[in-house]
This record gives C-alpha cells, sequence and structure tokens, in this order.
C-alpha cells in the first residue's frame, strides 16, 4: 500500500474516532453499568483492534458513516468481553489472603514424602512379574492387557490375573504400614 494511502487511512480513521470518542464512551459504559473508566478502556481496546496489522488496511474509509457504524460495533464487542471478563474476578484483591494455599504444606509434604517412600518399598517387595507387569507395563508405558501378553508371551487373562494380584499385595503391603485405601 503506497504511503500516502496509509496515511490517508491513518487520519480518517482517527479523524472519525475522535469525533465519535464521547459517544463510543457512552455506548461502552451503558454494556458495562455505567463505570467509565472500563468504558475508556473498552474503546481504547478498540481502537487497538482496528489498528492491528492488517485490520486496518482492509477497511473501508470511503463512508465515514459506516467507518461510524464500525467502531460502535466494535467498541460494544470490546465492552461486552470486559464486562464477561470481570465476571471472572469475583474476589476482590484483599480477599485473596484468606483463601487457603493450594500448595501442601510441610506437614502434607512429609506425609507424601513418606507415602512415597512406603509406595517404592511395597513395589521392591513384589515379585518380579508381578512388578513387571503393574508397575513398569501398565502404568509407566500405559499398555493394554493386549499389549502386555504380547510383550510377555501369556494370555491377556493371565495378564489382568497378574495385575489383580501385584495390586491387592501392595494394597495388603501398604495396609500394614498404616496406609489405607482413601473412600
Amino acid at each position: 500500500m503506497p504511503l500516502f494511502d496509509r496515511d490517508r487511512r491513518e487520519k480518517t480513521l482517527a479523524r472519525v474516532y475522535h469525533q465519535s470518542y464521547d459517544r463510543l464512551c457512552a455506548v461502552a459504559a451503558a454494556v458495562l453499568g455505567g463505570d467509565r473508566h472500563l468504558a475508556q478502556d473498552a474503546v481504547q481496546e478498540a481502537w487497538l483492534r482496528l489498528n492491528a496489522p492488517g485490520v486496518r488496511e482492509r477497511m473501508d474509509i470511503s463512508d465515514p458513516d459506516r467507518l461510524r457504524g464500525l467502531l460502535l460495533v466494535t467498541v460494544r464487542n470490546a465492552a461486552r468481553n470486559l464486562r464477561r471478563g470481570s465476571r471472572e474476578q469475583t474476589l476482590p484483591e484483599e480477599g485473596w489472603a484468606v483463601l487457603p494455599d493450594p500448595a501442601p504444606g510441610p506437614a502434607e509434604q512429609t506425609e507424601q514424602a513418606a507415602a512415597v517412600a512406603a509406595l517404592r518399598r511395597g513395589l521392591r517387595a513384589l515379585p518380579a512379574a508381578d512388578h513387571d507387569v503393574l508397575l513398569l507395563l501398565q502404568y509407566a508405558c500405559g499398555c493394554s492387557a493386549a499389549q502386555i501378553a504380547a510383550v510377555l508371551g501369556i494370555s491377556e487373562g493371565a495378564v489382568r490375573q497378574r495385575a489383580h494380584r501385584a495390586r491387592n499385595r501392595l494394597r495388603k503391603l501398604l495396609e500394614e504400614e498404616g496406609y489405607h485405601e482413601r473412600p
């Protein structure tokens, strides 16, 4: 696009934008429940969208009324997006302090580490065949019973039986160490 056309396009868009600014703010404020600051943010967001690379070049600037209509629709949509986004932030800044920290505390970390250690001990205590089926192939590799059967050269029923037996042995070992199934 020649520089002259680009300058003329920018000047025309800027002129219509500045002439319509108060009206654009009023439309955005109506969508946003009268909040003038958010309305100004919506108008600025619309301005940025219309000046994005490739957008301004495709706009028809020959009719100022159509350009105003495009500005109004863009501002209205930007205001709706801001309103939608403001609903997601339901807790004021000072309210975040009352929420519990989602990260585990030191006591929980210690308990988790102990549970992992007990699980490792239990897995090591399993017979090698059960360990291979349960840990390596089924859980670590995500293999199906048919795939495990093909790898080990046994039937699918035998794989399921070994996996069931291994889980029961592991559950029993963990219960002996004081870890019980969660409900």
